[in-house]
């Protein structure tokens, strides 16, 4: 069955090879959409969202370097969000892409409001998913500690339940079977069949390093108040909680809000809430 993207590599400044899917979408379409994944996250989370939104603009979504296909950085000192705006900076320039809506799912809407400080001309609009510019590390103990044991499984079904001990009750996933079908994205087949995660393990040594216990990135918000953005938030999220999200309504007044019911960190943006209130956002663009 033909693919719906193109599978591309752009060469970091530093070397690394870098993996992207590109769906082209009409040559008459909108400002494309870059679409950033989370910190252990790859461009399978996009597939979705990036082929329904294709049909009316380009639609990038690149791998972080560590992650999926992308190469794994020989140095885990760059695994920083610096490091990845500089490399989404590169992709756009050698795609020739001028300027862009960034969707960005957690660490990927960081990324969002730092190019929105260090790209200003390139950034027309951001989408946050499920992040904030308040980032508390306690807040991410869950996630620091499934990163911290890469496991070594024996099959999908295996990789399915390690997925559901991790994150069950975040996710309105009731089926082993579809958590055997969600570890597809997150998981990696290796050649003696073992199945472990898709990214280098060492992406979590910057964090256990920082001894940061609250990120501010108000600043990087502040950037983002000449732009139109849309918040996506969990009902259920820790990681964006619902005083955080008023805070920044009140800080930014051509930004617009939707909330997911039931749903932890972080929303598939597939939600019927989350489709119309990105397709209403979209269309500006």
């Amino acid at each position: 069955m033909p693919k719906d993207y193109i599978e591309r590599r752009v060469t970091s400044q530093d070397g690394l090879s870098l993996y992207l899917r590109d769906y082209p979408g009409p040559d008459d379409g909108g400002v494309p959409l870059l679409c950033l994944g989370g910190l252990t996250r790859n461009s399978k989370d996009f597939a979705g969202v990036a082929k329904y939104h294709a049909r009316w603009r380009r639609v990038i979504c690149p791998e972080t370097r560590g992650r999926g296909h992308s190469d794994y950085d020989p140095d885990w000192r760059n695994y920083h969000p610096a490091t990845y705006v500089n490399d989404v900076r590169h992709i756009l320039c050698a795609l020739g892409i001028h300027s862009v809506v960034v969707l960005g799912t957690s660490m990927g809407g960081i990324m969002g409001m730092a190019m929105a400080a260090a790209m200003p001309t390139s950034l027309k609009g951001l989408i946050l998913n499920d992040v904030g510019p308040t980032v508390r590390v306690d807040n991410l103990d869950k996630i620091i500690d499934y990163m911290k044991h890469p496991p070594s499984l024996k099959d999908w079904d295996a990789a399915g339940q390690h997925l559901k001990n991790a994150f069950d009750g975040e996710y309105l996933i009731t089926e082993d079977a579809h958590w055997t079908r969600a570890a597809h994205n997150s998981y990696v087949e290796k050649p003696d069949g073992t199945i472990t995660f898709d990214w280098d393990e060492n992406i979590v040594k910057p964090i256990l390093e920082d001894k940061t216990e609250v990120h501010d990135l108000w600043d990087l918000f502040k950037a983002t108040r000449r732009i139109p953005v849309l918040t996506v938030r969990g009902g259920t999220s820790t990681i964006l909680d619902e005083r955080q999200l008023a805070e920044m309504s009140a800080q930014h007044k051509n930004m617009k809000t939707v909330v997911v019911p039931g749903i932890g960190h972080a929303p598939s943006l597939a939600e019927p809430v989350s489709m119309e209130a990105l397709n209403g956002f979209l269309e500006q663009f």
